[in-house]
């Protein structure tokens, strides 16, 4: 009796949803643990697609690295035998004779060049790409590429203006890597520009040089610039493009500036030229050791 007084009677439809609630509260948990096993299931297949895709990227480097270093010892002695029959060391040669040879002898170090850019671009992506700084005079270094590139504008009757201050002296960086890109830059310069000319400056501030190797050609849209410095990217592509390359020139340039501790950025606009801007520190050698070679990936 006591007890009856003090009981409470729940309505029915209190009580279904009682249940209901237990239900829908049973369900999420069990929906939830049945995702979490789903989630990290795709979690761990993803994971081992991902090392097996960097693997496969790793090994398509090597390839890529060996079959360059192979191609390259029977070019270099196409090369060089061509250059020996030129100079008539085998004896004589008459104008058609000399004419065909010169065309292998071109066409063969144009092989070689982009071999040698796709041997950097393997290394790179493998990490196995190091640098060796050393104490050099910039100043004389770009004078020599001017002096290099001054044939190639005249060629095209392009002008060359160069322009350094006074306080371009002594940099530590790798050298050959360094006038590789300053190569590249001005390479392109003269290949993509018509009329006019290319001008360029080196400057220096407290930490940097900044050199610009800025042209009056055909520039380049807006929209391709966050693109340029990919590898195997070219604004002109198709079958019926007009300038060749292999669009890995700016890339590996970008990547060996980085490497140095520096930058490389652009500013263009179609139908007016190109202005490209390398920010290299005068001293690589205090760089950590991370910062002087690319990770593996």
């Amino acid at each position: 009796m006591f007890l009856r007084d003090y009981m409470v009677v729940i309505p029915g439809w209190v009580f279904f949803l009682i249940v209901l609630g237990i239900g829908i509260l049973i369900t999420s948990v069990t929906w939830a643990l049945i995702l979490k096993r789903r989630v990290e299931d795709r979690t761990k297949k993803l994971k081992m697609a991902l090392e097996k895709a960097q693997e496969a990227d790793r090994l398509k480097s090597a390839f890529l690295a060996a079959m360059s270093h192979e191609l390259r010892t029977p070019l270099n002695s196409i090369i060089g035998f061509t250059g020996i029959l030129l100079k008539g060391l085998a004896g004589p040669l008459n104008e058609e004779q000399k004419r065909q040879l010169l065309m292998v002898k071109e066409s063969s170090q144009h092989l070689l060049a982009l071999i040698n850019d796709i041997l950097d671009i393997s290394k790179i992506e493998a990490g196995e790409l190091k640098l060796f700084p050393s104490r050099f005079d910039l100043r004389a270094s770009l004078e020599k590429l001017i002096g290099m590139c001054r044939h190639f504008t005249e060629k095209k009757g392009l002008y060359l203006e160069f322009n350094i201050t006074e306080g371009v002296h002594e940099v530590i960086a790798d050298q050959k890597r360094l006038e590789q890109v300053l190569i590249n830059l001005l390479t392109n310069a003269v290949k993509f520009t018509e009329k006019g000319g290319i001008t360029v400056t080196c400057t220096a501030d407290q930490k940097n040089y900044i050199i610009s190797v800025k042209d009056t050609g055909i520039g380049i849209n807006g929209n391709y610039l966050p693109l340029i410095f990919e590898p195997f990217r070219q604004i002109d592509s198709g079958l019926s493009r007009k300038y060749e390359g292999t669009g890995l020139g700016l890339s590996i340039s970008k990547r060996l500036i980085e490497m140095m501790g520096g930058k490389i950025f652009v500013e263009s606009e179609p139908g007016k030229g190109s202005n490209f801007t390398v920010v290299l520190p005068k001293n690589m050698e205090g760089q950590d050791e991370k910062e002087s070679s690319l990770d593996r990936g």
